[in-house]
Formats: structure tokens, C-alpha cells, sequence
């Protein structure tokens, strides 16, 4: 049974409408978004969401945007168990975090998995950004990568990061450094066949330090916000950062959207 005929009963037809019927899930957690106009019955929606999955033991409504340097969502409980650390399965790889502390993304899942389609026998890989854990472990478990490694600024996404590369032991070839990039990678002295930037809005900031540690004929995975009509504007930018460095080969993949006319994109450069 779908969200809005399990609500049929207590729900006006003009309420249904209002309804938004999908939602994101977070191990056990339901992300869900309440119009203003339905907050006087959320604790209703919730209590349906909890009868159709048995899975799900916490509904959390979006009381905000993600936000902060780290990029984090505020989330009310409004049915269920309260927020807490939950356990998250994507292709078969674990993942520990709370929803609330850290940024995740569930709809980046076919992105990540585009990603480690690409990836090449032995190549090493870095990931900026790196959050939880979530492109290093489904790179190393979904290609024959050689060492990959992750680097993250915010303490509570890289701990979660820690304990869930410990609780997928067969991974070993994930390395995962703690900090800002612009104080860790000059430290590590090395290069990489391919560098991933999955920031988009901001990535733009470190194109420069990126280009540092890319490979000759290495590739660049650049995220960013665009509208449909402007996606040749990060594939310019990316260009112009090169500088004297050639961009051979691009190609932009749509990951997903972030309002009607706004899209997260990834242009995928080969760079000389």
C-alpha cells in the first residue's frame, strides 16, 4: 500500500494532494519532507510510514536545508525512535553515521556506482571530500582499484567513516586521512590517476589543488550545481583552471537534482 491510501482515512482529498510521497531512507531512519499546510498531521504521516515498512524505526521531518561548512540537515523526530547512529546498506557495503551529524547522500548511490564502473585495474584514486566513507568504500568494493584515499574536514563524518571501513573488513585498500585538504595533500607528496571532487557548489575553490596531485593523462570528476541550459559553464571553468594543462576528453553526467531547475552534475575530464 502506498503513503497516500494508507492515508485516505485521515487526510482530506486537497491534503493528499499536498502529500509528498516519496522520502529518503537512511538505514532506519525515513527523511521525509511535511508541507507547512500538513504539520498539524505529521505525527499521522508518520505513524503510516512506520505501519508500511517494518524496516524503518525513525520518521525525521527536514526543518531546514543542508547547510554549514559540513553541510549537515536539521531533522525533527516526529514519530518513532529518537535520532541516533544507524546502519545504512548500499551494494553491499555497510555504513555507520547519524543523518543529523553528517552529509549523505542515498541518491548518489547510481553516481557512485558510474564512478566504479570507470575506475581501471591498479589506479589510484583520491577523494576530496570524502565524507563517511561513502565513495572510497563503493569504489574499493565495486572496482579492482589499487589504494584509495579519502580525506575529510568534519571530525564526526571522518569517525563514522573510520568505523565503517573497520566493519567492512574484506576493504583493504582504503586509506582515510583526517583534516583539510589544502593542509593534507601538499603533505602527502604523491599523485593520483584520478581525483574526485564531490563538493558541488564549492568545488570550484579547489580546482587549483586538485590539478596539483592529477596525474598526466589522469582523470577529474568535478561536481557541481548548474541549470540544464548552463552545463557547458562548469566544463569552462574546469578549462580555464587547467590552464596551460590540455582538458582532452569531458563529459558531464546528471546525478541528480536539487530543485525544479537547478541540477547536480559531475563532468567527468581527462586531463593532460
Amino acid at each position: 500500500m502506498k503513503l497516500k491510501e494508507a492515508l485516505r482515512e485521515v487526510l482530506t482529498p486537497e491534503e493528499r494532494g499536498l502529500l509528498v510521497g516519496s522520502f529518503d531512507v537512511v538505514g532506519s531512519v525515513a527523511i521525509i519532507i511535511v508541507p507547512v499546510l500538513l504539520e498539524a498531521k505529521e505525527n499521522l504521516i508518520a505513524a503510516a510510514i512506520l505501519r508500511l515498512h517494518r524496516n524503518i524505526r525513525t520518521v525525521a521531518k527536514r526543518v531546514g536545508n543542508y547547510e554549514g561548512e559540513f553541510r549537515t540537515l536539521s531533522l525533527k523526530v516526529i514519530g518513532g525512535e529518537g535520532l541516533g547512529e544507524t546502519v545504512h546498506r548500499e551494494n553491499g557495503v555497510r555504513f555507520l553515521l547519524n543523518p543529523e551529524k553528517v552529509y549523505f547522500s542515498v541518491r548518489s548511490s547510481h553516481e557512485r556506482q558510474r564512478i566504479a564502473a570507470l575506475i581501471g585495474p591498479g589506479e589510484e584514486i583520491l577523494v576530496m571530500f570524502s565524507g563517511i566513507g561513502a565513495f572510497p568504500l563503493i569504489l574499493a568494493a565495486g572496482s579492482r582499484a589499487g589504494e584509495i584515499v579519502g580525506i575529510e574536514k568534519n571530525p564526526d563524518a571522518h569517525r563514522y567513516a573510520l568505523k565503517s571501513l573497520a566493519a567492512n573488513r574484506r576493504i583493504k585498500n582504503v586509506v582515510l586521512l583526517a583534516g583539510d585538504v589544502r593542509d593534507v595533500l601538499p603533505r602527502l607528496q604523491r599523485t593520483f590517476d584520478r581525483v574526485l571532487m564531490p563538493l558541488p557548489g564549492s568545488a570550484g575553490r579547489y580546482l587549483d589543488l586538485a590539478l596539483t596531485v592529477c596525474r598526466r593523462g589522469g582523470w577529474l570528476h568535478f561536481y557541481d550545481f548548474q541549470p540544464p541550459d548552463t552545463f557547458p559553464e562548469s566544463v569552462a571553468a574546469i578549462k580555464v583552471g587547467c590552464g596551460n594543462r590540455p582538458v582532452t576528453d569531458t563529459h558531464t553526467a546528471v546525478c541528480g537534482h536539487c530543485s525544479p531547475r537547478r541540477y547536480r552534475i559531475c563532468v567527468d575530464a581527462r586531463i593532460g
